[in-house]
């Protein structure tokens, strides 16, 4: 059951990092434009690329670690850098949201704006991360296919596409704008 847990967690945290490096590939000034907004780390621009190399990286030093299958030694370095990524991204976003600046994340092509969804998905994945470096040996490899493999990409896969989505899922742009039919004390219209 671990080899299953860990292998998911793995497979997610990798397969994000390198959807997530796309993103910021295919429209390279969203994250330097957000990190300005910010206002908090100095050379928004040169933190932004970066952070794109460090993620592009991370992602594919995984797959290098995956297809290696050398017993998890290099997964365990490349989900221990995750972790710290990611708890650096959870971290930083916290201390965005308590400057109450109403800021775009900068976290993908999407305008999304800084809430406490895109702390809990990196704090989420930091978590996943963790999980997989502490169990890098039992994670499933590439190279091993068969029905194992198979349940791992397709866990990893949802469970990627939903944290992907999760910001802007759970974003109202309209809070103080009461549902169609709904008056302002919540009583239907």
């Amino acid at each position: 059951m671990s080899a299953l847990v860990a292998s998911v967690a793995t497979y997610t945290v990798l397969l994000t990092l390198l959807l997530a490096c796309g993103e910021h590939l295919s429209k390279p000034a969203a994250l330097s434009t957000a990190l300005a907004a910010h206002r908090v780390v100095p050379a928004p621009s040169t933190v932004a690329a970066v952070v794109i190399a460090a993620e592009g990286l991370l992602g594919v030093a995984g797959v290098v670690a995956l297809l290696r299958d050398d017993g998890g030694r290099l997964l365990g370095v490349v989900l221990a850098g995750s972790v710290a990524l990611l708890a650096t991204y959870a971290g930083y976003g916290r201390y965005v949201r308590s400057t109450g600046r109403a800021v775009p994340c900068g976290c993908s092509r999407v305008e999304v704006p800084m809430t406490g969804w895109v702390v809990a998905r990196a704090s989420t994945l930091a978590g996943l991360a963790l999980l997989g470096s502490l169990l890098s040996g039992a994670v499933v490899p590439v190279g091993r296919a068969g029905t194992s493999l198979t349940i791992v990409l397709l866990a990893a896969a949802t469970f990627t596409a939903l944290l992907a989505h999760l910001p802007a899922a759970m974003h109202d742009p309209t809070p103080d704008r009461p549902a169609a039919g709904v008056t302002r004390g919540g009583v239907p219209g």
